[in-house]
């Protein structure tokens, strides 16, 4: 009989960050008649806030792939990730573990499921040795709209329904301070009340929209940029979610007050987010969001993600 080829090893595995995406811009267009999804034009930003993801060898006697993440339970993209990862590429390397260690907020419109999901796919490649950029973003985008952005942490204009990207030199100036609601909203319902709120924008407004913006990311790459523009920061899905969740309003408010310009709901939300010029004015403004009860932590842009040996 002829033994069977050895597994490929993964020593102690690998690790990297998975930073949190702001959505600078989010402007809805018309629906897409093949899949369903909306049209955007969108500039999204990483951020220092990140969950951190680590690929490792399975506990003695698992002989399936699993994920850790205390505190999260049912369903988890970062899984999906490494088995259609192992689905695409034939990678036999014994059952792994994934490990989180949550700081992003669950469910917040911060892609903090799809940038996981995206660490892992970086995190197969690397200990694969399969580094393949084009079968990964078609592995991202399969997973969802906001995976392909967590390959390259970063700033990007992104186009489609957010799986096609134009990366940009920089990041964003300034700081945020981040709001957390704890109220649930789900993004397909999300985008359902914003359409019946109001019609989405035609694919001629979308273009002229991303002229403008394009514009300004220009300015960013040749560090021209001192703020990113009011007239630029425009979420649609905005009125929605306050519309379904009234508190979003009023962190909205909060924000302002304390001295945003300006003040976003973060994707589909609920979390809020509020720009500032700098650090140290967004921590000012954290305390005194903190001080009248509201759970508010700061964040700057950022870009990369690297990855590290998990030490044996």
């Amino acid at each position: 009989m002829t033994p069977s080829p050895a597994r490929p090893t993964v020593g102690a595995g690998a690790r990297t960050i998975a930073p949190a995406k702001l959505n600078a811009t989010l402007l809805v267009g018309p629906v897409r008649p093949d899949d369903g999804r909306h049209e955007l034009t969108s500039v999204m930003q990483s951020l220092s806030l990140a969950d951190d993801v680590a690929l490792v060898p399975a506990p003695d006697g698992d002989d399936a792939d699993g994920v850790d993440c205390p505190g999260v339970t049912g369903d988890n993209l970062a899984l999906d990730a490494l088995r259609a990862f192992r689905s695409a590429t034939g990678w036999s390397a014994g059952p792994l573990t994934v490990q989180i260690v949550k700081r992003i907020p669950v469910a917040a419109g911060m892609a903090g499921g799809s940038t996981d999901a995206a660490a892992v796919l970086r995190l197969a490649a690397h200990l694969s040795g399969q580094d393949d950029p084009e079968l990964l973003q078609e592995l991202a985008a399969g997973l969802g709209a906001d995976v392909p952005h967590g390959l390259r942490p970063g700033l990007a204009l992104a186009t489609g329904a957010g799986e096609r990207l134009v990366r940009v030199r920089g990041v964003l100036p300034g700081a945020v301070v981040v709001v957390r609601a704890d109220v649930g909203l789900a993004t397909p319902g999300v985008f359902r009340r914003a359409d019946e709120l109001a019609p989405p924008r035609t694919a001629e407004d979308l273009e002229a929209w991303r002229l403008r913006v394009v514009d300004a990311l220009e300015a960013v790459g040749s560090g021209e940029l001192a703020r990113y523009p009011d007239g630029l920061a425009v979420n649609d899905l905005g009125a929605a979610a306050v519309d379904l969740a009234p508190v979003v309003g009023e962190h909205l408010d909060a924000l302002a007050a304390a001295g945003a310009a300006p003040a976003l709901v973060c994707g589909s939300g609920p979390t809020t987010v509020g720009w500032f010029a700098d650090e140290a004015t967004a921590t000012v403004a954290a305390r005194r969001l903190r001080a009248d009860g509201l759970d508010a932590l700061i964040a700057v842009p950022s870009a990369g993600a690297p990855i590290a040996a998990v030490e044996a």
